[in-house]
C-alpha cells in the first residue's frame, strides 16, 4: 500500500509540474468541478466592492420598496455595488398564475441557511449574517463602510463564448496576505423578467420588472476551492465552462463572482460583468 501511495503521489507531482505552460483552451472545466487554477497575467483593477443579496418574492407586498431602494443604490454606486435577488424558497416565492418560477434549487439552499422564517424583504451585504436587515433604508451607510476599506483581494471576471459554450474567467489578485481558506462562487443573474408582483396598497401588479434575479449558480452553491497561497502579490485565475438556462436571454444576463472565507462564508470581495 505504501508503494502504491508513493507511485500515485509521484504521478500527481509530475502532472502538476507539467501544468506550468498550457494553452488557454486546455483549462476549461465544467460547472460543479473544483476547477483548475493557473497563474494570472491579467491586470486586475484595485477595487473593494459590496455585494448585496436580497431575499424577495412575488408574493411579498413590501419587496417592491426594497427594489426601489436597491435600484437607487445601484445607480449611485455603480460598479462598486454588486446585486443579486434570490426569490424565497417558501410561499413568498411561489409564482402567481402562470408566471415563471423565479426560485432556484441552489438559491433555496442559501435562503434556508440564512433567512428561513425571517420576514421579507431581507438582505445581507458581503454575507454579514450578523446584520440581516430590511433593505428599504440604511443601505448607504452599510455599502460605504465596505467600499471605503482597502481591498484584500482584487477581482476581475470576464465572459466569452467558445465553441457555443459560455466561459466565465475569474482572476484574483492578492493585495494583502490572506491566510484564510477561500471559496469562489460564480452565478448568473438576469434583468428584465416580467411577472405579476404583489405590492402593499396596490394588490397584484402585472408586468412588474424583476431585476438582478438569480437564475443559476454555476459553481457549487457554496463555491469551489481557491487554489492560491494567499500571499500578497499572488495572481491566480480559473475558467469555468457552463451552459445557460434555456429561459435566459443572454443580453439581459450578468455574471457575478465573489470570494468568501470558506469557514465563515463571509464575502471578501465581488465582481460582475455582462454575459455578452
Amino acid at each position: 500500500m505504501k508503494r502504491i501511495s508513493f507511485i500515485l503521489s509521484s504521478l500527481l507531482l509530475l502532472s502538476l509540474a507539467s501544468c506550468d505552460k498550457i494553452d488557454s483552451d486546455k483549462y476549461i472545466v465544467f460547472a460543479g468541478a473544483n476547477g483548475t487554477w493557473y497563474d494570472s497575467e491579467m491586470e486586475i483593477p484595485s477595487a473593494q466592492r459590496a455585494f448585496i443579496e436580497k431575499y424577495t418574492g412575488v408574493r411579498c407586498v413590501n419587496c417592491p420598496m426594497a427594489d426601489e431602494a436597491i435600484h437607487a443604490a445601484a445607480g449611485k454606486y455603480g460598479d462598486a455595488l454588486v446585486v443579486a435577488a434570490i426569490h424565497a424558497a417558501n410561499n413568498f416565492g411561489k409564482p402567481l398564475g402562470n408566471d415563471p418560477d423565479l426560485r432556484t434549487e441552489k438559491g433555496n439552499i442559501w435562503f434556508n441557511e440564512f433567512i428561513g422564517s425571517l420576514g421579507l424583504p431581507a438582505a445581507m451585504i458581503n454575507r454579514n449574517y450578523d446584520d440581516i436587515f430590511t433593505p428599504t433604508s440604511g443601505l448607504d451607510d452599510r455599502i460605504e463602510a465596505i467600499i471605503a476599506q482597502p481591498s484584500r483581494i482584487n477581482m476581475l471576471i470576464t465572459s466569452s463564448v467558445e465553441e457555443s459554450k459560455y466561459v466565465a474567467e475569474v482572476h484574483l489578485g492578492f493585495a494583502q496576505d490572506v491566510p484564510e481558506e477561500l471559496s469562489l462562487t460564480v452565478l448568473v443573474v438576469k434583468d428584465k423578467i416580467y411577472t405579476t408582483q404583489m405590492k402593499q396598497g396596490e394588490g397584484e401588479i402585472e408586468n412588474y420588472e424583476q431585476n438582478h434575479v438569480l437564475r443559476d449558480i454555476i459553481t457549487d452553491a457554496w463555491g469551489i476551492d481557491v487554489d492560491a497561497n494567499g500571499q500578497q502579490g499572488t495572481k491566480r485565475m480559473v475558467r469555468l465552462n457552463f451552459e445557460l438556462r434555456s429561459d435566459c436571454v443572454p443580453e439581459n444576463c450578468h455574471l457575478v463572482a465573489f470570494v468568501s472565507d470558506k469557514a465563515t462564508r463571509k464575502i471578501i470581495n465581488a465582481a460582475q460583468c455582462d454575459l455578452l
